[in-house]
């Protein structure tokens, strides 16, 4: 098999949210888009948006990319948020596979939608290879590689966290991966192994690439003791969770366990600061949080800028990460580089990329969570080796540039595999 170059490649932007909705996926797409650039300057890429992102994507305005808006705001945020709001009220009154069916619909329509009926828009822009790094090839024309990123399958194990309409968004956009991508790139060896459980029945079309950003908030922000202050925080005085406030984080447990741990060692100048997009569930953590008396000791700033995040890993005395589910866990190897020690669920893909650097516990179990938040904290000796064993870990995991070559080699090989009879047919038509 001959190994082509991409030439043209164009990006799936459409689902990138302002501010951190998308959670932990923008960070990571975004730091692989820079390092994607900067290895392929003789590639023209090509940014699918949307309008309420597309303005914020003007930092990578370069010679070498381009962005086009192809769903405005209709599509992207008016239309999309009156379906769902109708589907929110309407479907619970339905059957279950009457709502599952009304999902489908809904979801289908989105898509026919923000593909606006161009079946060819690609072809004509002069794209060889279109990658989906939010995992549905919406985009997709015949002829043309697809490269899609899977994170996880949490809603084939924690359906009840979804609505029918994630749900069908999810599944649809698992089964297209899996039936019309080139290569299906997952993150960790766990999702790996899952995919191909799920239905990607060709193991030689699913890639694991970790991620390997650990080193990004400390080399990109010089840590700063004033953010501090405005939380009403001291150094090494609070426990840290970064995530956003959905279901399968847990944090309901964790404020549970942080009250028991209280109550059985752990230091009363201890606080517990949760950082993430503001929600309903946010707002109903702190409401939670106020009727067990931990008002004054749980803080809830809500979304952070990079430079304060990485501030507050910096200075806090440790990361605490509950997760029921993760496809990889970002946030427990930056922690890690920054020298922080970690303690984190015992599920999933955590063990894989923590290894023998962290303290694990059952996500389910607040006594166990509790537990971990005292020796995380009091432990003087484990915290040192936790430390030690973290800076070696993070060090395997940050080299960005090694995996943007990684989605390099794997954007060559999907290319390469498109049968020129599929190739000609599609310019042709």
């Amino acid at each position: 098999m001959v190994v082509k170059r991409p030439a043209c490649v164009a990006v799936d932007l459409t689902p990138v949210l302002p501010g951190g909705e998308n959670g932990g996926a923008r960070v990571f797409v975004l730091e692989l888009l820079r390092h994607l650039f900067a290895l392929a300057p003789e590639t023209h890429f090509i940014l699918l948006t949307q309008a309420a992102s597309h303005e914020q994507l003007a930092e990578f305005d370069c010679p070498n990319v381009t962005r086009r808006l192809v769903v405005g705001r209709l599509v992207g945020g008016t239309l999309r948020s009156s379906l769902i709001a109708v589907a929110r009220w309407g479907l619970p009154l339905l059957p279950k596979p009457v709502r599952a069916w009304g999902g489908r619909m809904g979801y289908g329509l989105h898509a026919m939608l923000k593909r606006g009926g161009a079946s060819t828009r690609l072809r004509n822009w002069g794209v060889d290879l279109l990658f989906c790094p939010f995992t549905a090839p919406t985009y997709r024309e015949q002829g043309i590689a697809t490269v899609c990123i899977l994170y996880d399958l949490q809603f084939k194990e924690y359906s009840e966290f979804f609505t029918d309409e994630d749900l069908a968004n999810r599944e649809h956009s698992f089964v297209e991966a899996c039936r019309h991508a080139s290569r299906v790139v997952t993150i960790s060896a766990y999702s790996r192994t899952l995919a191909l459980s799920h239905g990607c029945a060709d193991p030689t079309r699913v890639v694991a690439i970790p991620l390997r950003m650990a080193g990004r908030l400390i080399r990109q922000h010089q840590a700063s003791e004033r953010v501090l202050e405005g939380f009403g925080l001291l150094a090494k005085a609070y426990l840290l969770y970064p995530a956003n406030f959905w279901s399968h984080k847990n944090h309901a447990r964790l404020l549970e366990a942080f009250l028991r741990a209280r109550e059985r060692g752990l230091p009363t100048t201890i606080k517990l600061l949760c950082t993430g997009a503001p929600s309903a569930n946010m707002e109903a953590l702190r409401a939670r949080a106020r009727d067990m008396g931990l008002e004054e000791v749980v803080t809830l700033p809500g979304y952070l800028s990079d430079a304060d995040l990485g501030s507050l890993i910096a200075y806090s005395a440790g990361l605490v990460f509950p997760s029921l589910y993760e496809g990889f866990g970002l946030p427990v190897l930056e922690a890690m580089a920054a020298g922080i020690p970690v303690a984190c669920s015992s599920c999933t893909a955590l063990p894989e990329v923590a290894g023998d650097a962290a303290i694990y516990f059952d996500p389910l179990s607040v006594e166990d969570i509790a537990e971990s938040l005292i020796s995380l904290t009091q432990d003087r000796r484990r915290r040192v080796a936790l430390v030690r064993a973290g800076l070696a870990r993070a060090q395997e995991y940050d080299d960005a540039r090694r995996m943007a070559g990684d989605y390099w080699r794997v954007f060559q090989e999907a290319i390469s595999s498109v049968p020129a009879s599929e190739v000609g047919a599609g310019r042709a038509g």
